[in-house]
């Protein structure tokens, strides 16, 4: 029954992000896509995997120990602190932060968790503002707007 339940509200939230994307408008020389096509892939997928997980039902489903939830807890936390972190700090030290305390969250070493977000971030920036053209964040504690 939990897996209905867990299944049902991400049918929610599939068709609730799906009905935010639809409200996306595109700018004047915008990509001939637009800015919807992202995020309506991203719903589809979530209410995809949603009516499996409600119509494959594990009949005895293990719940996670309370040290999971916690961990659960404190990432969701970080990830909001990530997006209010973002604009003032940059998109690198911003995600070499947040993919450090991820990585230790899911038992790397501290210097595991430190090379994984520095490297993580690297490189991923220079995708997005390199390879893909999409700028992103410098910081303003770096001089940035």
């Amino acid at each position: 029954m939990t897996d209905r339940i867990a299944g049902v509200i991400l049918v929610l939230l599939a068709l609730w992000y799906g009905f935010g994307a639809s409200r996306l408008k595109a700018g004047f020389g915008a990509d001939p896509l637009g800015p919807k096509v992202f995020p309506f892939m991203l719903a589809i997928t979530l209410f995809l995997v949603a009516l499996a997980i409600i119509f494959r039902v594990d009949p005895n489903p293990p719940w996670p120990r309370l040290g999971t939830w916690f961990n659960l807890v404190f990432v969701t936390i970080s990830f909001i602190a990530y997006a209010y972190l973002l604009v003032p700090i940059g998109f690198i030290a911003a995600t070499t932060l947040e993919t450090t305390f991820v990585s230790q969250r899911f038992g790397a070493k501290a210097w595991q968790a430190i090379v994984t977000g520095l490297l993580a971030s690297l490189g991923m920036y220079v995708l997005f503002v390199y390879a893909l053209g999409i700028p992103l964040p410098v910081g303003r504690v770096f001089g940035g707007r």
